[in-house]
């Protein structure tokens, strides 16, 4: 019985203690973070981008066949920005501005049935225009 008394009086102690310590938890304000952080926001304002997803919907050697294809989609979609980009010897036609995955994957299906065969790509997007 006196063992089990220290026992549970040893764990009142512990738990007392540990919430105490919480307690006296603080958070100052510090001048180099509240710099970092001011960094970051301005840097993200430059840049007016975020990380988001398009959709690839073309990548190959021929510039023309990819202007083709970007006409194609803008008569079709003309609301989704397209977006021809040059990366060392390829040309890739990327479309959308998407937040997230899920939006993305909705755009996705619709196509793949016009365009064949499409990625996803995790890209940096313009940011969405404020109305």
């Amino acid at each position: 019985m006196k063992k089990f008394l220290i026992f549970i009086s040893i764990l009142t102690f512990i738990t007392f203690s540990s919430n105490a310590q919480k307690a006296r938890l603080t958070v100052s304000n510090d001048a180099y973070l509240d710099t970092a952080i001011q960094k970051n926001i301005d840097k993200n304002r430059i840049a007016n981008v975020i990380d988001g997803y398009r959709i690839q919907l073309f990548s190959g050697a021929e510039r023309n066949n990819a202007n083709a294809l970007k006409t194609k989609f803008l008569k079709l979609y003309p609301k989704t920005p397209a977006y021809l980009i040059y990366q060392q010897s390829y040309f890739k036609l990327r479309v959308g501005d998407y937040r997230t995955k899920i939006e993305t994957q909705q755009i996705f299906y619709k196509l793949q049935d016009d365009f064949g065969q499409v990625i996803i790509i995790p890209d940096k997007i313009n940011l969405p225009k404020l109305d």
